[in-house]
């Protein structure tokens, strides 16, 4: 399975493929290793879509899910699009626009790590993997407390990869107990 991480010793971030059966993912720049965890992810076969259930490199099992394209390319047209406007009168817009359109309809959502960040090329998201949510992120990459968020938490309470419910992630629930 082909992924995009990001070294936790060096902080640059590299590509790589999880094979079944490997045990840890060298860093290409520094030579940090991480242990790569056999359990809860299936690399599909030859053209075929695997499923990430926890991420093997964290093992945090709250992933999101998101298209999956280069940002930088994306920020490069919206910027070439805005560059032209003077000389198109303003319809180089709108078909930038519409390049942008067929580019999201034709490109697959991609599962990715709320805690390390990994991008899963080759997975395909499941049912429980749904969009961003930053709050969610926050508290499970910087271990931000509910107290902090405004809700009901108990001051001094770490928020955990375990406060977060089934409920909360298939019915849209706030973990502070907040009404949406």
């Amino acid at each position: 399975m082909r992924i995009r991480t990001q070294c936790r010793a060096c902080g640059l971030p590299f590509n790589a493929v999880l094979v079944p059966g490997a045990g840890e993912l060298p860093c290409p720049s520094c030579g940090v290793v991480r242990p790569v965890s056999a359990e809860k992810w299936t690399d599909g076969p030859e053209g075929a879509d695997g499923t990430v259930e926890a991420c093997p490199l964290c093992g945090c099992r709250h992933l999101y899910r998101q298209r999956d394209f280069n940002r930088a390319l994306g920020c490069l047209f919206v910027a070439i699009g805005a560059a032209l406007v003077p000389w198109t009168l303003g319809l180089s817009l709108p078909v930038f626009g519409l390049v942008d359109l067929w580019l999201w309809r034709r490109l697959r959502d991609a599962p990715v790590c709320y805690r390390c960040d990994t991008v899963y090329r080759d997975a395909k998201p499941g049912p429980r993997q749904g969009d961003f949510d930053l709050l969610k992120h926050d508290v499970l990459k910087y271990g931000k407390n509910w107290a902090d968020q405004g809700g009901g938490g108990k001051p001094g309470h770490q928020g955990t990869d375990e406060d977060w419910t089934e409920e909360d992630e298939t019915a849209g629930g706030d973990p502070a107990g907040r009404p949406e």
